[in-house]
This record gives structure tokens, C-alpha cells and sequence, in this order.
């Protein structure tokens, strides 16, 4: 796959020779000149978002090795039997993917060359989910962090990979219109304004100080933010819930948005990330938010 930059239109307007015949009056119609007869040229199309698809299996990962920087819609699809998402990770100061996945061995927060830089969370098995946000340029890995019912992380089972983003000098694309705003924080989500059925654009700012994901899941009857929450950990007997969209880790400071349908029910927002202090998953600290559309 690979992504695409918005085209511009290129309007090639043709030349009329114009004769005259005989008298003055079959020069022109009234009122009209030969500059009035030429068609006005098209103003160029608007830039838009570069498109790209990840396409996730057990273990791995189908994803373009390059990306256009700036603003991008990443379509995230789930080939798989397990639950993924994807994960990216910017690198610094020339370290690669085998810097990243050494480091990944030891217990803590990543190195600081390495940056969590969002990504689609996560989709069921033959499901998909959206994110777009802006990429900068630089050397990214794309990870999935979640684990079996084995307790494996995915990426331990090789489900990496390295991609590119490179400079790109298309017009900067408009960012989304977003009809809801949730705000991540050490720990807690906060909406701007309540999540109702139908359509809707989401944007998702971190204002820190840690990274943070959103993973936005539908309840089973009866079950609580805390039921899916802790069964995520092992993974044993029916789901109480079924993950469907958001934003994975992400550093503070940075933005991103998502689509989705949402239709009656119950749903939560979950942060599973490792505190940076103790270790324990930021749900525990209190970054779970259930409500219920009616």
C-alpha cells in the first residue's frame, strides 16, 4: 500500500482565432468581447489528507515501507483472529527498529529518542478503525502492544514494522471539523460535549503530562468499564465489552482524530498504559469514563 497526496486540477484552456468577416458587426455578439469568451479557469482543488491502509494479521502487519508527511487517514483493517491495533512510535537520533525492540525488553518508560506517536486503536476481527493526524517526517516503527490470552504482547510474535515518513511538498491539508473534543489527562478523560447516537468527528487531545491512549468500547448488557478493563488483562471467558475505535498511545501534546457511528447503548473510554511512576495501567488510577447514549 502506500499513501497518496492530493492532486491538483490542471486546466489547459484552449486558444480561438478569430477572423474577421466582413463588417463590424459579425466581429463580436453585443455586450460580448473575445476576453469575455474564453472560459474562466477552474481554481484548484482544495488539498486533502494523505490516505493510507494497515492491514493487521496474526502476527503481522501489511503497511506501506513509506508515508508523505503532513496530515494523514490511516484506515486500520483487522485480517486477523485476535484483537490489534496499531501502534506508532517515532525514532530519533538514527536508532532503528532493532534499537526499539531491545529497549522495549526492560521494564519502564521508552527511551527518550523513541516518542509514542499515535496510531488507530483498536478493531475486532474482520472490523476496521480510523485516525488521522499529522505525521512529521522521520523514521517510524508501528507496533501492536496488545496481548494474547498468553499474555504475550503481539509484537513479542512479530506483529513490527519499520516505515518511512519523507518530506512532501504538497499544500498542507485542512485539519477535520470535530464535532466532539475528549481531552486526555493524568488520569482522566474529559468531553467537551456529550457523545450521542449517529455520526461523529472526534478529536482527541493529550494535555499530558504522560502518553496516553483512548480506547472507546462497547459494553455487553449488564457489564461495567472496570469488567472490560480488568479482562483485557488475561483474557479469560466472553468479553464484556467490544473495543471499536480511538487513539492508541499518544505524547502529550499531541491531537489526533477519529469517525464513528455510534448507535444506543453503553460504552467506555479506557487508558491502559503503564503509569510512568508505578507501573499500573492508568485504569487503575482512575482513567476509565462510562456513559450510556440512549
Amino acid at each position: 500500500m502506500s499513501g497518496s497526496t492530493a492532486g491538483r486540477a490542471v486546466i489547459t484552456l484552449a486558444a480561438f482565432a478569430l477572423a474577421a468577416c466582413g463588417g463590424s458587426e459579425h466581429e463580436h455578439p453585443a455586450g460580448e468581447t473575445a476576453d469575455t469568451a474564453v472560459p474562466a479557469a477552474a481554481a484548484p482543488a482544495a488539498a486533502t489528507a494523505n490516505v493510507v491502509t494497515i492491514t493487521a494479521r496474526d502476527f503481522a502487519f501489511d503497511a506501506p515501507d513509506s508515508i508523505p508527511a503532513g496530515l494523514t487517514t490511516v484506515r486500520f483493517v483487522n485480517h486477523g483472529t485476535q484483537l490489534h491495533h496499531a501502534t506508532f512510535v517515532k525514532l530519533g537520533d538514527g536508532h532503528t527498529m532493532r534499537d526499539l525492540m531491545a529497549a522495549m525488553q526492560k521494564p519502564g518508560p521508552l527511551p527518550s529518542w523513541a516518542e509514542m506517536a499515535g496510531g488507530p486503536n483498536a478493531a475486532v476481527p474482520g472490523d476496521s478503525s480510523n485516525i488521522t493526524q499529522v505525521l512529521d517526517p522521520g523514521s517510524y516503527v508501528v507496533l501492536c502492544l496488545i496481548p494474547g490470552p498468553d499474555g504475550v504482547p503481539h509484537m513479542a510474535k512479530g506483529m513490527e514494522r519499520a516505515f518511512t515518513v519523507v518530506p512532501s511538498a504538497a499544500a498542507a491539508a485542512p485539519e477535520p471539523t470535530a464535532d466532539v473534543t475528549v481531552t486526555l489527562a493524568d488520569y482522566a478523560f474529559t468531553l467537551s460535549t456529550p457523545l450521542t447516537t449517529g455520526h461523529h468527528v472526534v478529536r482527541v487531545d493529550n494535555s499530558g503530562p504522560q502518553p496516553h491512549e483512548l480506547v472507546l468500547a462497547r459494553l455487553a448488557p449488564g457489564k461495567t468499564a472496570l469488567d472490560l478493563a480488568k479482562w483485557a488483562e488475561k483474557q479469560q471467558g466472553p468479553p464484556p465489552g467490544m473495543p471499536f475505535a480511538g487513539l492508541s498511545p499518544m505524547h502529550a501534546g499531541g491531537q489526533a482524530y477519529f469517525t464513528v457511528d455510534l448507535t444506543p447503548g453503553t460504552y467506555a473510554l479506557i487508558c491502559f498504559l503503564p503509569d510512568a511512576k508505578d507501573g499500573k495501567p492508568h485504569f487503575q488510577h482512575g482513567m476509565v469514563k462510562q456513559f450510556t447514549i440512549s
